[in-house]
């Protein structure tokens, strides 16, 4: 039997939950009644039975399933891919195959050929085809009707950008995890196809073409250090253009060639390799529209950009989004690998933008706002630039509504200055709870203290203080001071002292530095080598131990400059050496690669395999 899509979407919820939902929880999923909602059930029961798993409802606790766990991994598994591309079409998946095949091809289609194709009546076809002419006039095209059938008319760029969002839409985080699994391993592909449902047979075919030929073109680990939705994006992208090339139908007059001397990325070496397949003129409209929407912005200062962001809001939504520096600190580090990117697509894949617009459309309109003054109106348009950066709001709003409170630290060493860096990023990353909000020398530690007014004063030399709790840790903290600092925190925090974490836009520098720079690599790289050698002490080669610190700092840098080791001699390593070097890594945001692992591994006594 098949199951239809909102009963996919509540088998899919009861199998990856494995815990129990009230008919309330499961009806909402969908926007049902409870009542409606039982007559599901009863299907769902009997397609659940059928691979023996059996679905159980107790009173007080709602309906849950009982089944062994890989039958119930597979199963799932088989909704999120093959069932749900099986499932029959409803109204809104019908007008949207309609949508996308009106927009893809230029020859009119007739409203008899959807009826038929479709299996309804031509006064529904017509009545479909009465809600797409609004959708498209909304986005700017045009919906032409005459004694041919339909067509569409309009801006190519509009055309593909609509065409995007509604191939996007019906686009799901296992179809992503299939077109990764295409890309590295077409030898082993999947036996249907998952675009089957939405996307008509001619344009999944060329998609699984430029796919193969991505998978070619690229390395494994090149595929790997990509972002997916980018992949996804490009891929996409590339389809479109070809269909609408074979169609004709270019973006622009169609005259002006790509010069590849001037353009020589992998993006180019694709549309070359698709025009000696497909015998296309290579265009440089087709490429622009292609490799980015915004090759040429205007440069941003991100930090005054953020502050900029952060006031509005919080004036706007009266929350007090400026209170939280974690925000900021997010928020910046978003918007500068989002804006310094070579290139930036417009209408990439989120897959939070549905739920995002859903449950928070005001705080969405009022950063688009803001985005649209600050940035253009363009940017504005990338619904999924936007999302992403309602999503650090809708974090901090989280924040700010629970009171996540953090005690406030003044830090005393010998000079204020020396190892501030390390103890900051050591601290920080050992204990959530707080917040660094100055450093002191045992001179002017009473002045600085009466100026930030901190929760704690955690201190390298024995100092007094009345009114503020003291803490004495070694000028190195070690980890019984961070055990010590823990339990401090954890008793301020109860007894109700500690503050949601504020941060002076004021005081932000206004970039770093290359000296900042080169010694935030230092720092982390000396706390690294620290961490490898607690953890390798008894394995470190003793003929290589002086180099040690030197390679760690070295890989550090070369992490942090993307220019880590690409091809290192083949040998099987320990999986359990393996995680612990990536663990140390990842703990100070380092993603090292396995080349840079091995060539650690070198200066460790330890066995291979």
């Amino acid at each position: 039997m098949q199951l239809t899509q909102r009963e996919i979407d509540t088998t899919i919820e009861l199998l990856s939950s494995r815990s129990s939902k009230t008919a309330v929880e499961l009806a909402a999923l969908n926007d049902i009644s409870p009542r409606t909602l039982r007559s599901d059930i009863v299907n769902i029961r009997k397609w659940l039975k059928d691979a023996e798993v059996l679905l159980v409802s107790k009173p007080g606790l709602g309906y849950f399933v009982e089944g062994d766990d890989a039958t119930c991994k597979n199963l799932l598994n088989q909704l999120l891919g093959t069932e749900r591309l099986c499932a029959p079409l409803d109204a809104e998946m019908r007008k949207k195959q309609m949508m996308i095949q009106l927009l893809l091809f230029d020859k009119p289609i007739s409203s008899t050929s959807f009826s038929d194709e479709y299996g309804v009546v031509k006064n529904t076809i017509i009545f479909d085809l009465q809600q797409i002419k609004a959708l498209f006039t909304a986005n700017d095209v045009q919906l032409i009707a005459n004694h041919l059938g339909f067509s569409v008319a309009g801006d190519e760029r509009r055309r593909r950008m609509l065409l995007e969002r509604l191939i996007q839409e019906n686009f799901t985080d296992y179809d992503l995890f299939m077109m990764m699994s295409k890309l590295t391993n077409f030898e082993k592909e999947a036996s249907f196809n998952y675009f089957e449902s939405i996307l008509p047979p001619t344009f999944s075919i060329y998609y699984e073409s430029v796919l193969k030929l991505i998978g070619t073109l690229l390395s494994e680990q090149i595929i790997h250090e990509t972002p997916y939705f980018e992949l996804f994006t490009l891929a996409l992208r590339l389809t479109i253009s070809l269909v609408r090339m074979i169609e004709d139908c270019p973006i622009g007059d169609g005259e002006e060639l790509l010069n590849l001397g001037e353009q020589t990325g992998f993006t180019a070496s694709l549309l070359s390799e698709l025009e000696k397949i497909y015998h296309k003129p290579l265009l440089k409209a087709e490429y622009d529209y292609v490799y980015t929407d915004l090759s040429a912005t205007t440069p941003v200062n991100v930090l005054e950009l953020t502050s900029r962001m952060v006031e509005f809001v919080t004036q706007e939504v009266q929350i007090p989004f400026n209170e939280d520096s974690l925000l900021f600190q997010n928020l910046a580090a978003h918007l500068t690998l989002s804006l310094e990117r070579t290139h930036h697509y417009l209408n990439g894949y989120n897959p939070f933008l549905k739920a995002i617009k859903k449950n928070e459309i005001a705080l969405f309109e009022k950063i688009r706002q803001l985005i649209a003054r600050e940035l253009g109106l363009k940017i504005a348009q990338d619904e999924s630039f936007i999302s992403y950066i309602t999503l650090h709001f809708m974090a901090a709003k989280e924040r700010v509504g629970n009171g996540e409170r953090k005690i406030r630290v003044v830090y005393v060493c010998a000079t204020g200055l020396g190892v501030t860096s390390f103890i900051q990023q050591k601290l920080s990353s050992e204990i959530e709870e707080i917040e660094i909000a100055g450093f002191a020398s045992v001179l002017n530690y009473d002045r600085i203290v009466g100026q930030i007014t901190p929760d704690l004063i955690i201190s390298a030399f024995p100092i007094e203080r009345q009114n503020v709790p003291v803490l004495q840790v070694k000028p190195l903290t070690s980890e019984k001071d961070i055990q010590a600092i823990k339990k401090k925190v954890k008793t301020l925090l109860a007894e109700g002292k500690g503050h949601l974490p504020i941060i002076n836009l004021r005081d932000v520098p206004k970039s770093m530095s290359m000296s900042e720079l080169n010694q935030d690599t230092i720092v982390k790289g000396f706390m690294v080598y620290q961490t490898l050698k607690e953890i390798f002490q008894d394995r470190l080669r003793p003929e290589f131990s002086e180099g040690f610190i030197l390679h760690i700092l070295l890989a550090v840098h070369r992490i942090i400059y993307n220019k880590q080791y690409q091809e290192t001699a083949t040998v099987t390593l320990s999986q359990k050496v393996v995680y612990q070097i990536e663990s140390v890594f990842n703990k100070y945001d380092l993603a090292i690669n396995k080349n840079e692992i091995r060539a650690i591994t070198e200066y460790l006594d330890i066995g291979r395999g």
